[in-house]
């Protein structure tokens, strides 16, 4: 991936041909494109590797859109910040009172499509480009699988998009009305398919290790059927990628997951990487510099993205998963002459799976802080299967893997090697985190939505899981009434399990585009 990140120079250079300028008028689902460019393998490579910048720019990054809509609208974290007014677009997200002028809103579908309008130049182009063919046809397979996760983020967000496959231009843009959701369904059924001749986890180059791979764009058409509710499909898909193919394995401690040598392990199924090779290149992110304490110098963060105390509250108080999650006053870090304090934070936790002890961030500006968003994990896929071997009529084998991730929970040290001092260590035991027995399917149910809560905790899916589940609504009147906050207060069926359409879109299109319900 070092490679690509100095590819990145040329990308630049090239921004004028491949289309990422726009016209203030022209929207941003679509892109104008040239025939001048996209005719040999190294342009269809540049190309790509834009693509995946997409999700990654330093000033942009869809991480930190990621977990704010999919954490800070549930039950397991609050908006957190100086205040009410600090980033008052998270709060609407958070108390759904979401306008269709909201910025958080805007950025995930301006991500989103960008990414997807680079790949289609990748797509269109990439057959007839002068080169090696395999290579070329594997650039355009990265290319759907991309496109995949992003039209998967997108119909899960907003229902039914303008679904743009191919280069466009402007005036074919304008006139591009809302898809049916069943239709962006079946295209990401089909990229994701075309997508299985990638290379296996594995099989990569170390320069190009974080492509895109086969059991990605399994895990996305499994997650394209959970979220449809097609567990049997779902099952043959997961059956795949765990019994089969077997590309990928937990690691044997649930913490190492966030340490810098565990970067791109056997665990991850998609990984952004931040690495900073060169501080003069504008790599890094600065997401957890938005979620860490405002009080503590080294760190010196935002203080959003706050752990609720009903996620804290989930957890068993022997689960060693507890110290890879909530950071709490008085924790200090190996290296750090300070503690901790979270004293500013509403709950007392900030985000530990966002923290970057001050020793990995030496010689780095706060802002381009060399660290991977773990973005898909393989502990998820195993989850999911359970869940869907559970509704398939098979809870025995559902045990299995449901099972595996729990026995990987408890055997993790509880004491985090990364910390000095520790505020509260789990006191685990031989009978932590039993295993469980029962294979009544509703019960069964509910404790595999618990245990994907407190596995994936501060990971940016707990919405998606809320959605494809149909308990959102019930799980956030539930939080509010539990806890007396206007938080899920205003919940509406009808209109809350989508987001608005951007008002901007739908000026930029002269209402070809139309309004989700409710808004």
């Amino acid at each position: 991936m070092k490679k690509l990140i100095y590819i990145l120079c040329s990308v630049i250079a090239v921004a004028g041909l491949n289309s990422c300028s726009f016209d203030l008028d022209e929207p941003t689902y679509g892109q104008t494109t040239t025939k001048n460019y996209y005719k040999t393998e190294s342009e269809i490579n540049q190309a790509l590797t834009g693509a995946y910048l997409q999700l990654r720019q330093t000033w942009n990054e869809y991480a930190l859109d990621h977990y704010f809509i999919g954490d800070v609208s549930t039950d397991d974290a609050l908006k957190g910040g100086s205040g009410d007014s600090d980033k008052s677009e998270e709060m609407e997200l958070s108390n759904f009172t979401v306008q269709t002028t909201n910025g958080e809103v805007l950025r995930r579908w301006s991500i989103l499509y960008d990414l997807i309008n680079r790949c289609n130049d990748v797509i269109y182009y990439g057959p007839d480009a002068a080169g090696d063919a395999e290579m070329l046809a594997r650039y355009v397979n990265e290319a759907k699988a991309l496109r995949a996760f992003g039209y998967y983020c997108l119909v899960t967000t907003f229902g039914g998009v303008p679904l743009v496959t191919k280069p466009m231009t402007p005036s074919e843009i304008l006139k591009t009305p809302r898809s049916v959701k069943e239709d962006v369904y079946k295209q990401i059924i089909s990229d994701c398919l075309d997508a299985y001749a990638l290379p296996a986890k594995g099989e990569y180059g170390a320069a190009d290790a974080y492509r895109a791979t086969r059991g990605f764009a399994q895990t996305m058409l499994a997650k394209t059927y959970m979220f449809k509710r097609e567990y049997a499909s779902a099952d043959t898909v997961l059956n795949r990628i765990v019994e089969k193919e077997k590309d990928y394995t937990l690691l044997r401690d649930y913490g190492a997951n966030w340490r810098p040598e565990y970067e791109n392990s056997s665990e991850s199924v998609f990984e952004l990487p931040n690495k900073v090779y060169d501080k003069n290149i504008a790599t890094g992110t600065n997401v957890p510099h938005y979620f860490t304490s405002r009080l503590v110098s080294g760190y010196q963060g935002y203080g959003f993205h706050v752990p609720t105390k009903d996620l804290h509250d989930a957890f068993d108080p022997d689960d060693p998963r507890i110290t890879y999650v909530f950071t709490q006053t008085g924790d200090r870090y190996v290296g750090d002459t300070e503690d901790q304090d979270n004293s500013q934070s509403t709950t007392g936790y900030h985000d530990y799976k966002m923290t970057v002890p001050r020793i990995e961030k030496q010689g780095q500006d706060v802002w381009m802080i060399s660290y991977n968003i773990r973005m898909i994990r393989y502990s998820d896929v195993l989850l999911l299967y359970a869940e869907a071997l559970n509704e398939t009529g098979q809870p025995g084998k559902a045990l299995i893997y449901l099972n595996e991730v729990r026995k990987r929970a408890r055997e993790t040290n509880p004491v985090d090697p990364r910390r000095s001092k520790q505020s509260y260590v789990p006191s685990t035991s031989a009978s932590s985190l039993p295993d469980i027995t029962t294979t009544d399917k509703d019960a069964l149910r509910k404790i595999i939505w618990h245990e994907r809560r407190c596995e994936l905790a501060m990971e940016g899916w707990r919405r998606d899981d809320l959605m494809r589940q149909q308990r959102f609504g019930t799980v956030m009147h539930a939080y509010a009434q539990k806890y007396n906050t206007t938080k899920g207060a205003g919940f509406d069926d009808s209109r809350d399990y989508l987001l608005p359409v951007p008002q901007t879109e739908i000026d930029k299109s002269n209402d070809i585009l139309t309004q989700n319900p409710g808004y």
